[in-house]
């Protein structure tokens, strides 16, 4: 079974058109980043200077201080984001690529090998990558109730993460269809892809992320810092709150866009679209249930998982990260009438 030239196509565009949308929204994002830490550093710079350009006027020549401080001035707006584009990796881009190392490599070494407890799952994921020609992914059982299952890495060092919940509530077809899904994320390198696509989203985050400003007096100018610092705070928070929800809705539309490719590489894989029809039928009816063990989950495993999040799977939306369960499954049960005819 193969993936039709003019599907293809069409996934290909979608992707494009997500890819591309989330770029201009990441620039918007790096300009205020760029602009709003240069600013404070150029202001904190100024006031530095103003004092010290006060004082020395009492004791030196006029000329020289005051072609420095005009030079300084004249010149802000490139200053500015000098150092802004100076400062926005130290201050803002690897704090945010630690923060997503570090929960990859929490959750991506969680639970027990499957090759100590499961070989068969082992042997499943073996044939799978042979077929998908990535290299053998590790697997890795949580010892949880709730079925999840989510890739981490790309073609060369991936990790499969499920749980107890999906061993135990699938057949050993319906869970080669889950292995063989999670396996196609890994070709297609999606969590690489979810990995750079957190990066400005986070960012944003970051930048509006100070508290609403205080009011303390401190004389005449109490009332005037106040409201300046007010205005400032309000237009930063109304400006990020749009960026993260354009960035979101951009991630969100790829993400439900990379499932659909997932499962149909799923059912080339293992030849048996029926297969993960079933499984994400199961499995949704499974989730459908109160759980006592759920956990609340963070927003980049809710893109990795199989399913969408507890909470998103009765609603559909622009920002969820799945399609709904029941139009892949119509779409996997199609795979099967092509195969009839």
């Amino acid at each position: 079974m193969s993936l039709d030239a003019g599907a293809r196509l069409s996934l290909l565009f979608r992707m494009l058109v997500s890819l591309g949308f989330i770029s201009v929204v990441t620039a918007t994002i790096v300009v205020v980043a760029v602009g709003v830490t240069g600013s404070l550093v150029f202001l904190g710079i100024t006031a530095a200077f103003f004092l010290v350009r006060t004082y020395i006027l009492l004791f030196a020549d006029v000329a020289p201080i005051a072609f420095v401080w005009n030079l300084w001035i004249s010149n802000s707006v490139p200053i500015v984001l000098v150092i802004g584009a100076a400062l926005l990796p130290t201050l803002y881009i690897q704090p945010v690529r630690d923060e997503i190392r570090a929960f990859r490599s929490e959750i991506g070494t969680t639970g027990e090998l499957a090759t100590d407890r499961h070989p068969k799952i082992s042997t499943m994921v073996r044939r799978l990558s042979q077929q998908a020609n990535i290299s053998e992914p590790t697997v890795r059982i949580v010892n949880r109730r709730r079925p999840e299952s989510y890739a981490l890495g790309g073609t060369s060092s991936g990790t499969i993460v499920i749980t107890r919940g999906v061993v135990r509530t699938l057949s050993d077809d319906e869970l080669e269809a889950v292995l063989a899904h999670e396996v196609s994320h890994l070709r297609n390198g999606d969590g690489r892809i979810v990995n750079y696509l957190l990066v400005p989203m986070l960012v944003a985050e970051r930048v509006g992320s100070a508290d609403r400003p205080t009011f303390q007096f401190h004389y005449g100018l109490s009332v005037f810092s106040y409201g300046i610092r007010l205005v400032v705070w309000a237009v930063l928070t109304i400006v990020t709150t749009v960026q993260l929800a354009l960035c979101r809705l951009g991630i969100t539309h790829l993400s439900r866009e990379r499932e659909f490719a997932a499962d149909r590489g799923a059912a080339e894989l293992t030849g048996a679209p029926s297969s993960l029809a079933s499984a994400l039928e199961r499995l949704h009816g499974v989730r459908s249930r109160p759980a006592e063990d759920m956990r609340d989950f963070k927003r980049s495993a809710g893109v990795l998982d199989i399913l969408p999040p507890e909470g998103h799977r009765q609603r559909s939306g622009l920002f969820d990260t799945h399609p709904e369960t029941e139009t892949r499954i119509r779409r996997l049960e199609s795979m099967v009438l092509e195969q009839a005819t």
